[in-house]
């Protein structure tokens, strides 16, 4: 063995009793014997620097010390799901409350509200002329630019939540249907609409809007009557040019 293989042997096991080395360090003139003594000094300094006394209760108190910080961060992640989770039932709940007032306003939820007070005009058989008619339309500053259809046993200028409306029951096929219009109230689209036991319809007219509504009467029913109402309002439909 040579001196560069002693020490290097020397520098990764220090405390190595191989018979080898020590025969080496025995007999070697370069200075392998100091060399070893200073590798066999320097571990005994650092392995008294880390013979430091352990406190009692030390392990104890580690093991403590993480279990609560695992603790804490349990209760930490548990505090944000539940914040994420509050924030989430705010939303929806916030959604449903707004959805809810802005549903009591639709223009299907005023007209069946509308209804409890005029439930006796559902009854009446007796037609109406078109001069009386025609005064329900001129009470809200609006005149028909067609015909009324025919059957109709009710005209009243009435107010349908905020709107000023134009009451109406038509009689047909001894269905009463109900038409409430609304000059100057504008909707984007046609729809149809089931509430409280009222089958509807809301029309969207040039003019402003028309709600059809009945209990129980025929989908053909409430269809012709919203095409009269439509061309009495609004006037004939211009015919096709294939109609020409």
């Amino acid at each position: 063995m040579n001196c560069l293989d002693f020490r290097r042997r020397i520098g990764a096991e220090p405390r190595s009793r191989d018979p080898e080395l020590l025969a080496h360090r025995d007999t070697c003139k370069e200075g392998c014997a100091a060399f070893w003594q200073r590798a066999q000094r320097f571990e005994d300094d650092f392995e008294a620097a880390l013979a430091v006394p352990v406190p009692e209760g030390l392990a104890d108190r580690i093991l403590l010390a993480q279990a609560t910080g695992e603790r804490r961060q349990q209760v930490r992640r548990r505090r944000t799901w539940m914040a994420m989770a509050a924030s989430v039932l705010i939303v929806f709940i916030g959604g449903g409350l707004f959805w809810r007032q802005a549903d009591l306003r639709s223009l299907p939820a005023l007209a069946v509200a509308h209804m409890p007070g005029e439930m006796d005009a559902l009854s009446l058989t007796q037609p109406m002329t078109d001069a009386q008619v025609e005064a329900g339309f001129a009470g809200r500053a609006t005149r028909l630019k067609g015909p009324a259809p025919v059957g109709v046993t009710y005209v009243h200028d009435c107010k349908v939540g905020p709107y000023p409306a134009v009451h109406l029951v038509t009689r047909m096929n001894d269905e009463p249907v109900v038409a409430l219009y609304m000059p100057g109230k504008m909707i984007d689209k046609s729809a149809d609409f089931h509430r409280d036991g009222w089958d509807g319809r809301e029309v969207a007219l040039s003019g402003g809007t028309l709600v059809v509504m009945a209990q129980g009467a025929s989908r053909r029913t409430m269809a012709a009557v919203e095409r009269g109402w439509r061309a009495a309002i609004e006037g004939p439909a211009a015919p096709s040019v294939g109609q020409i």
